[in-house]
């Protein structure tokens, strides 16, 4: 991005103009005040561009990273630490590591889980690797998910469930298990494969 493009080059004078205004010309010189005015009117249009892009960034990261670097930052703050405190530190920085992590996956996440939905009321297989390393395919049928959920079967604590599993855990998928008849979770940072009407995607892992 060109300085041009960044910055408004014409608000940068008028306010460099207001310092100079207010500036003692005749002790200094004109040449010397307004070259101290552009100089300060620069630096403050780069500080709160600054700030712009710092505030930028944290609406765009997820609710875990801003809680976590919270939490950290209120425990950082404190004057002294307890024994539990040291502790706690290292479980909220590595927390604050896999919330990064998943956040800088979430674009494969959305395209992962846009792609199975996209089977509808149509089965799809997923391939993804379990817990204890084993690989295995599931064939799952989103629609049938979606009537349990937020069809008119679905419960209120069941609908709350699955919002808060969303919102703490964005890597894992809630799928309808069509062999087992049963919702099932699905790691998405772990699946490798995704078959869609005759359609095969692969992931590398």
């Amino acid at each position: 991005m060109t300085t041009a493009a960044t910055f408004n080059r014409t608000a940068i004078m008028t306010h460099a103009w207001d310092i100079v205004r207010r500036a003692n010309v005749a002790l200094y010189g004109l040449r010397t005040i307004l070259r101290r005015a552009l100089r300060a009117a620069w630096s403050e249009a780069k500080h709160k561009l600054a700030i712009g892009q710092v505030e930028q960034q944290a609406k765009a990261q997820s609710p875990e990273v801003t809680r976590t670097r919270e939490a950290i930052a209120a425990l950082e703050g404190k004057d002294r630490w307890t024994q539990a405190d040291y502790a706690r530190i290292g479980v909220l920085r590595a927390a604050l590591r896999a919330a990064e992590e998943h956040e800088a996956a979430a674009p494969d996440y959305a395209e992962k889980r846009d792609l199975i939905a996209s089977a509808g009321g149509r089965f799809c297989a997923v391939t993804f690797t379990k817990a204890d390393g084993t690989e295995r395919t599931m064939q799952v049928q989103p629609a049938t998910l979606q009537h349990h959920i937020k069809g008119d079967d679905a419960t209120e604590a069941g609908k709350r469930a699955t919002q808060t599993r969303k919102a703490r855990h964005p890597q894992l998928l809630p799928v309808w298990d069509a062999k087992a008849r049963a919702p099932r979770s699905v790691n998405l940072a772990t699946i490798s494969r995704i078959a869609v009407d005759g359609v095969v995607h692969e992931y590398r892992m």
